[in-house]
């Protein structure tokens, strides 16, 4: 089977853009599967493309956006995820063009049943009655965003692991894995259980079974204090959220004693 007819495979399109979001930016430009997979969105999507009236290397750019979203990696179904954004960003694109507006404004759907008109279309000045133009030096600040993103916190845990001999490439990715399920999931115990359930992510993350099981109870906690580490069940994103910082959770022994248990290549012994 060639490489372009493996990119229909969700999976395996999963470890390709896996391998790529991890690398950064410039694998899209250096990796050899990389120029033949964009070769294979363009394809794919210029039929839809044309149903807009655009080009169909417009097709390619959407899937391009779409597939540069880490959304797509982490989801279960990274194919079905990549089709509803190039249906939404083509819309957009066909619209925007259509209403004289931004392609943002055509995403969010504001304009939706309107035509462009001229302001010398009507006797009275369109900014003198339409809201639309007002202005306010007012900014709502609930609207900023604050804070590191999921992607460097994991980055900031991996390398607080990494002091204690984890790899800090492979372990962003697996904490990366587990902040985005523990958003979906809502809960830590509902987190838990379900990535603890799931091998594809410990087979994607390519971490052993016991270290990928130690990892969640270090991070997620458990119902019941784990080893004397895990603080009286509470996991290292529970005591993030209370107001330790990471060079408390650095300056933690305790804790390092369970990092360094449970690490990747570690000789694991049954013990009663």
């Amino acid at each position: 089977m060639s490489n372009r007819e493996r990119f229909r495979d969700s999976e395996y399109l999963r470890r390709v853009l896996m391998r790529l979001y991890v690398k950064g930016a410039d694998s899209w430009r250096t990796d050899p599967e990389a120029d033949e997979l964009l070769r294979f969105a363009i394809d794919r999507f210029a039929d839809l493309a044309r149903k807009h009236g655009l080009d169909p290397d417009d097709g390619g750019s959407a899937a391009f956006e779409a597939m540069r979203n880490p959304s797509v990696i982490f989801g279960d179904d990274p194919w079905g995820i990549i089709v509803h954004a190039v249906k939404t960003t083509l819309a957009a694109w066909e619209f925007a063009d259509q209403a004289l507006c931004s392609v943002e404004t055509a995403r969010r759907g504001g304009l939706t049943g309107c035509t462009p008109e001229r302001f010398s279309d009507r006797e009275k000045e369109v900014w003198e009655y339409d809201p639309a133009f007002a202005t306010c030096d007012e900014r709502n600040e609930d609207d900023e965003t604050s804070g590191p993103s999921i992607r460097e916190q994991a980055e900031m845990l991996a390398l607080l692991f990494a002091e204690h001999g984890w790899s800090v490439d492979s372990t962003a990715t697996a904490v990366e894995v587990i902040l985005r399920r523990l958003a979906d999931a809502g809960t830590r115990p509902a987190a838990y259980e379900m990535l603890r359930r799931d091998k594809r992510w410990r087979a994607i993350t390519d971490m052993p079974s016991a270290s990928w099981t130690g990892l969640l109870r270090l991070l997620l906690g458990t119902p019941n204090d784990w080893a004397g580490v895990t603080d009286k069940g509470r996991g290292i994103m529970l005591r993030l959220a209370l107001g330790e910082t990471i060079d408390d959770l650095a300056n933690d022994e305790t804790l390092a004693k369970g990092i360094r248990l449970v690490k990747p290549g570690k000789q694991w012994r049954r013990t009663s």
